[in-house]
């Protein structure tokens, strides 16, 4: 297998490479992973408005951002491999990863990097494996069953034809077809297989070719200019929504709708937005921004101290993560209101994850529908999962939870930490989590940031480092007054819900909450060019506070539906 698929990779080269050219131009040395990379078809820059920044002057209602060329995540890898083969053998190490930065401004959801040897190989392992797993049933995937060798050839180009177009998600290019069709030819001569064996061959050659692992999903004929901007054809949009909303390759219905030309316009981009949020795998899509957004997934890597949290595991941080997921699909595809999201107490537990809550009645491993104290528990902000996840190994964090306030929240930006930042001093008998802290930003080198983030973070002291409710620390009584600057003034609170349903109320986190949505969306910081559809995705999102309408906003918004072109792109 893998002697044969070398041969398929360097007949596949010129594939590779015209489509390199076509993004990357000249000089073009085939990592067309990133985000922030320069060439024809690509973003130049990425901005930094969007990090916390301010655009000057009003924004251009009929700019775009950019359409970087991505390749797919392993999430939506796995996903379309699910749909387009029905295989789900493959897990997530069996596929490129992605960037997970937690660092101080990092963007909140995962970025697939740029292709290098060991992904290549990894690709082509797993190209080698599904390729294989069809070589039984290939029927479930030929449109065609030969009648005599004559009719072999014909059926082979068929196949390329169709399985090909729903591999690459839009019909393939002349050029495409021609590559496969003579590799298909290669396979039978040079390399002596029968028909089924060159069939795996067109298999394991799709699976690794550009068309199906980037994101650039170019409709036939030529691109449609409109000003200063680009329109993106309707497969464009197709797989844009479909990304972005199920998180796989479009189905029928998409498919077809492209076909017809109704995705042009941003009503028939929101009659399929209506249809595929009731489509049960939205809820992948709810879950996994919910969980990206604040950083939930990295929870079972987080260390806990086995003394001070002897129930910590990896059972338990996944009971945690099943929650936190359930929690944020419930809100958003139940009610869809921003305030059930921050502040309603109705959740499932297990029952490791009711002892940590102090919940009653709840034996076993599935989760069971409960209600939580509501002067203890408000929203996604009071779930174990973040609590966990922004709590020390040894204890609460008001630093580490008041900075994701800040960030993820309020879309604030801090600078890097100087390098001479002493740490606070650690947990010690007769001093409460809050009194160490406090102390550590009387030093001169810690007090602008800090500012900005602790007397947020004071506020879930009523939290310890899984999220275990207390009201002492060091037998000493919680403080969990904290405050905040929202929407240009200083706001007070008594402890995290208290500060969950000024959050909701507030209009600069529901801002913040639909720009966070449009980064998700287009998998990119946001830039100036961006800045009137965010503003139009917000102005949709507050007349209701439904996010399944800040939704539909994001994906009928012009940035969604355009990109600008790159420095140096020739257009018609």
């Amino acid at each position: 297998m893998i002697s044969r698929t070398s041969r398929t990779i360097r007949t596949l080269a010129p594939l590779a490479a015209s489509f390199c050219a076509a993004l990357l131009g000249a000089g073009c040395d085939g990592a067309i992973g990133g985000n922030n990379m320069g060439g024809a078809g690509l973003s130049g820059t990425v901005g930094t408005a969007g990090i916390g920044g301010s655009v000057t002057g009003p924004a251009d209602p009929n700019a775009a951002g950019a359409l970087p060329a991505r390749r797919l995540t392993s999430r939506e890898y796995l996903n379309t491999i699910r749909d387009l083969l029905a295989d789900t053998t493959l897990k997530l190490d069996d596929v490129p990863g992605e960037s997970d930065d937690l660092s101080n401004n990092a963007f909140p959801f995962r970025q697939p990097t740029a292709i290098g040897t060991l992904h290549a190989a990894t690709l082509q392992a797993a190209a080698e494996t599904l390729a294989k797993n069809m070589s039984t049933k290939l029927s479930t995937i030929l449109p065609c069953t030969p009648a005599n060798a004559a009719a072999e050839a014909g059926c082979a180009g068929m196949f390329v034809t169709t399985f090909g177009a729903k591999a690459y998600r839009r019909p393939l290019t002349t050029g495409e077809s021609t590559t496969l069709n003579a590799l298909y030819q290669t396979a039978r001569g040079t390399l002596a297989l029968d028909f089924n064996g060159a069939i795996v061959l067109l298999l394991e050659a799709m699976l690794q070719a550009p068309g199906f692992i980037y994101h650039w999903e170019m409709d036939p004929g030529a691109a449609i200019k409109e000003g200063a901007v680009v329109q993106l054809g309707n497969y464009q949009v197709a797989n844009r929504l479909s990304y972005f909303l199920w998180g796989t390759m479009p189905d029928t219905a998409l498919f077809t709708a492209a076909a017809g030309g109704e995705l042009s316009t941003a009503d028939g981009v929101g009659t399929q937005v209506t249809r595929m949020l009731a489509d049960t795998k939205a809820q992948s899509f709810v879950a996994d921004f919910i969980e990206d957004w604040l950083d939930v997934n990295v929870l079972a890597s987080r260390p806990k101290d086995a003394r001070l949290y002897a129930m910590w595991n990896q059972d338990l941080a996944s009971a945690m993560e099943t929650e936190f997921r359930t929690f944020g699909t419930t809100a958003v595809l139940g009610t869809g209101l921003f305030a059930d999201l921050l502040t309603g107490n109705k959740s499932s537990v297990n029952q490791a994850l009711a002892a940590v809550y102090g919940v009653s009645g709840v034996t076993g491993t599935t989760h069971r529908a409960v209600t939580f104290d509501a002067n203890q528990r408000a929203g996604i902000l009071t779930l174990a999962g973040f609590l966990a996840v922004t709590g020390a190994s040894d204890g609460s964090s008001p630093v580490r939870r008041g900075h994701a306030i800040y960030t993820r929240l309020l879309c604030g930006a801090l600078p890097d930490p100087p390098a001479n930042v002493p740490p606070p001093d650690p947990p010690t008998p007769g001093l409460t989590t809050r009194q160490r802290f406090e102390a550590h930003d009387m030093n001169a080198c810690t007090g602008a940031c800090h500012a900005a983030m602790d007397p947020i973070g004071y506020g879930f002291e009523h939290y310890d480092g899984i999220g275990a409710y207390r009201t002492t620390d060091q037998n000493l009584p919680v403080d969990s007054n904290g405050s905040i600057v929202l929407d240009g003034q200083t706001r007070t609170f008594t402890d995290a819900v208290g500060l969950a349903k000024l959050l909701a109320e507030s209009p600069a986190a529901q801002a913040c909450f639909a720009r966070q949505m449009t980064r998700y969306a287009l998998n990119r910081w946001d830039t100036a060019a961006d800045a009137a559809s965010i503003e139009s995705a917000v102005t949709r999102f507050k007349g209701t506070l439904n996010m399944r309408d800040l939704i539909t906003g994001v994906a009928t918004s012009r940035t969604f539906r355009y990109r600008t072109p790159a420095a140096g792109e020739v257009l018609p």
